[in-house]
């Protein structure tokens, strides 16, 4: 006799500016009807630092403690670009810093 299986679900995969997103809820906290979620992920390697992400999304992704995997579109925006002098040259430069998002993908 054989069996057949069952063809697993196909994993959503994620499109060019969207990243998939794995670790543990930091915290959670909500504003303005949105949800912020500090996700701190697995570190590469033993000798380096699990980096930390806030996810903004519509629902609350979990509670502290629990790992999540999560596609995420990447954004961001400029702020107000500001003066600054090199201590060595004092060469003055413009310096426009640049902020990311990252939202969650929601169905």
């Amino acid at each position: 006799m054989s069996e057949t299986a069952t063809p697993a679900k196909p994993a959503r995969q994620a499109a060019f500016n969207q990243m998939m997103v794995r670790g543990r809820i930091e915290e959670t906290r909500r504003h303005a009807n949105v949800s912020y979620t500090r996700v701190l992920c697995p570190a590469a390697d033993e000798y380096s630092r699990p980096q930390t992400l806030e996810i903004r999304s519509k629902a609350r992704l979990g509670q502290k403690g629990d790992t999540v995997t999560q596609i995420c579109v990447v954004g961001g925006y400029t702020r107000k670009a500001f003066r600054a002098t090199d201590k060595e040259t004092g060469e003055t430069t413009m310096v426009t810093p640049v902020e990311h998002t990252v939202d969650a993908v929601e169905d």
